[in-house]
Parts: C-alpha cells; structure tokens; sequence
C-alpha cells in the first residue's frame, strides 16, 4: 500500500523533525490530541522513543541526523512506512551557535552543520514529502522571528530561516500543482530547553526580552503547537504559501519597550462583534452562530460584551484615507470603553494596495499601543477574487488559539483544494 493511498477517513498521519523536545514536542502533542497519529523524528533516538510511547499506540520513533543530506531525503518514506502512509510533515527540526562568535570564527565543519539542519535537510525532506503526500497533504516549515532581522553572534540562523521562508513560498507553488500545500510557521522567542540555555549562560536577559514583547511574555512551546495545529486543518489552506508569525507583537516592536498600561479584568466572552455590512459580515454571522454580534456602527460597541471584534469594512472600503477613518473610529470607541483587557480586534483588508499596506500598519501600531492592556490587533490581508475560505482564518485569528498573534499583517488566499466553509 502506498503513502499517497494509505489513509483512512478521518485518520492522518504526520512526520515531525525535532519532535522529542521543545516545539516539536509540544507539536506532537497536539497533533495526538487531535487524532493524528505522529512519527517523532529525532537525532537522540532513546528519547524519541520515549515520547513515542508516552503519545501512546500507533506513534513511532526515528532517530535520524539531519545533518547528513541523504538520511534526511530517506526520512519522509521511513515515517510513511513506519506509520503505513503520510499525510502531513513538520519540519522543525533546528540548531543555533550558542558560543558568541563572530561568523569568520566559526570553524567550517560547525557552520556547515548548521546550516544543513537548518536549510539543507528542510528542502530535502520537502522535495521528498511532495513525492509521497497525497493530494490535499501538508507540509509545516518552522522559520523563526530571526527570519526578519539579522542577530549578531548567531551564526548563520538568521539567513538560514530567511530561507525556510523564501522556500516555503517556492515549494508551494510546485505543491499547487499536485493538490498539496506548503506553509510556515515563524515563533519568536519560546521557552524551550534552546532558550533556557541561551538564559543560562547570559545570552538572552529573559525580563528585559519579555517588556520588548507587547503582550509581555516570551512564548510558550504550545502557542506555536497550536498555530501549526491551525495550519495542517482544512481552515488554514487559505495560507498556502504564507507563514504565521507567532511572537507576541515582537516583530512589530523592533526591539522597543511596550508603552505602558494597565491591564484590565479580563476577557469579557468569546462572543464576536462582527461590524459593517456585505458578503463578508453574513459569512462570519453565519460562522459564529450564537457567538455573533453584528454591530452597525463602532460606537455601539460601547454596550456589546464581546471579547473579539472582526472589522469587515476594510474589504470594501473606497479609499485608504476612508478606511483609515473608518478603523480611527473604532479605535475611539474603544478607547471611550476603557474596561476589560484581553480583547481581540481583527482588521479584514483587501483591494487597493494603498489601502491594505496602510490599514494593516495601522493594526500593527495599536497592536503596541494597547499590548500591555492584554489587547491583540491583528490584519487579515485577503488576496482573491472570492470570499471561500476567508472565515476560518478570521475566526481563529480572533480566538484564544490565536493567543500569541498580535501586530500581525496575516496574507492569505482562496483555498485551492477541498471544500472549506463559507
């Protein structure tokens, strides 16, 4: 039986690189949670098999050294034989230079190790992945915030996960033609046994990292677990070919102190304050069922007791000075509604270029000012000629799985293959 017809209705199977420790761990754990059943790849084999058993029945371990081209290029047929087929593979698998050198210091034989984890295995053991997923299979890339800025005495982890990144979007074209997609996820700084090390040893300062983080902490292994769980599930295909970037607002700090603020009681309810009015407004009413509230006008948040707001009327906004009033006006009231922290406000953009850079700044820039109340602002930048898909991202990116996500501009798509909900 091969990989690409293997799997049963409702079973999938998934490879995940670096999965008996940290991110990977947390991964695996989640995707068990949900059903799917996991190959924990790891070089320390002994503790892959650990984690294997502790998953329970049906989960696998192998050992492998990513560092060696043709073990990582066998990987993906090894899981799909050890789990009887393959349906999903997470690439995250990863290492840094913790030694303070500078890059020409850096003997040969260790730079070449890192960048042969870090680039080198991920496009072998997605090369080999196409060949063997079936339509509709996924392939989650892990990149880092790193992928965005250069960190002096790192050795090559920046440019590596710049890579990831360039080739995540790269694959996924070639994915496309075969039914399948590639996406990425970016953390950035998660409390793994990595990061501990680096807190250890005097190379991060864990507090002063926490305040450049606008919502105030450093990550947690399952906020990235959980942005992977969404982009494997049928709702996050609008996000083929994109990455998540899950790093508490950090990025869109670059490094400043977050104003302060205080925060307040706490999220109110999950219900979601759905405002404007069109195709995009009935389909997220629709979604949220009996967690919707459609709202009119921002000043009649004032009396609402959601504890999300979707702002739909970029998607049809005339003008970027008109949708820059337009979120202006929400933002007013509420800043008029002072109360609870904890509340997640999602910009939906699309159309004119202008509008969409303009209006997702401008999410990116409340998202600092309000991260010490606990607030989350997030734009979600629609690319396509039609709405299917567009409510999956919505919702989630407003939801407490979405927790870690703040100062966000999310690009994402019509889905390209399978039915997804209105």
């Amino acid at each position: 039986m091969s990989a690409g017809t293997s799997h049963t209705a409702g079973l999938r199977r998934a490879l995940v690189t670096g999965g008996a420790a940290g991110i990977g761990w947390a991964i695996c754990r989640e995707l068990a949670a949900a059903g799917v059943l996991c190959a924990v790849a790891d070089i320390d084999a002994e503790k892959a098999g650990n984690r294997a058993a502790e998953l329970g029945a049906g989960h696998v371990a192998l050992g492998v050294d990513l560092s060696d081209p043709a073990a990582a290029l066998a990987l993906p047929a090894r899981a799909a034989e050890a789990l009887g087929g393959l349906d999903i593979v997470i690439n995250n698998a990863g290492i840094t230079d913790t030694s303070g050198r500078r890059i020409g210091e850096i003997p040969a034989v260790d730079f070449a190790r890192l960048v042969a984890v870090n680039l080198a295995s991920v496009e072998g053991i997605c090369r080999a992945a196409l060949d063997l997923l079936p339509k509709g299979g996924v392939v989650v890339n892990l990149a880092s915030g790193a992928a965005f800025r250069p960190i002096a005495l790192r050795g090559a982890y920046s440019a590596t996960k710049a890579g990831v990144l360039a080739l995540t979007e790269t694959l996924d074209r070639e994915a496309a033609r075969r039914g399948q997609r590639v996406t990425a996820v970016a953390p950035g700084f998660v409390r793994t046994e990595l990061v501990e090390g680096l807190i250890a040893n005097g190379r991060l300062d864990a507090t002063a990292a926490a305040a450049r983080v606008p919502l105030g902490r450093l990550g947690e292994p399952e906020d990235i677990a959980r942005a992977v769980a969404f982009l494997i599930s049928p709702e996050g295909a609008p996000l083929a070919g994109h990455h998540l970037l899950v790093d508490g607002g950090s990025a869109a700090a670059a490094g400043a102190a977050r104003p302060d603020g205080q925060p307040g009681p706490g999220r109110r309810s999950d219900r979601i304050a759905i405002l404007g009015e069109g195709p995009a407004a009935e389909h997220l009413a629709a979604r949220a069922g009996h967690r919707a509230l459609r709202v009119a006008a921002p000043e009649a948040l004032a009396g609402t007791v959601a504890g999300a707001v979707i702002d739909t009327r970029g998607l049809t906004a005339l003008s970027a000075s008109a949708a820059l009033t337009d979120a202006h006006a929400l933002a007013a009231a509420l800043d008029d509604a002072g109360g609870a922290s904890g509340l997640s406000i999602l910009f939906l953009t699309g159309g004119a270029a202008t509008t969409r850079a303009a209006l997702g700044m401008l999410a990116r820039t409340m998202a600092l000012e309000w991260g010490a109340r606990g607030h989350r602002v997030n734009a979600l930048d629609w690319e396509g000629p039609t709405l299917t898909g567009l409510t999956g991202p919505a919702v989630w990116l407003s939801g407490a799985e979405a927790g870690y996500v703040t100062g966000q501009i999310v690009r994402a798509g019509p889905p390209r293959e399978g039915p997804t909900p209105e």
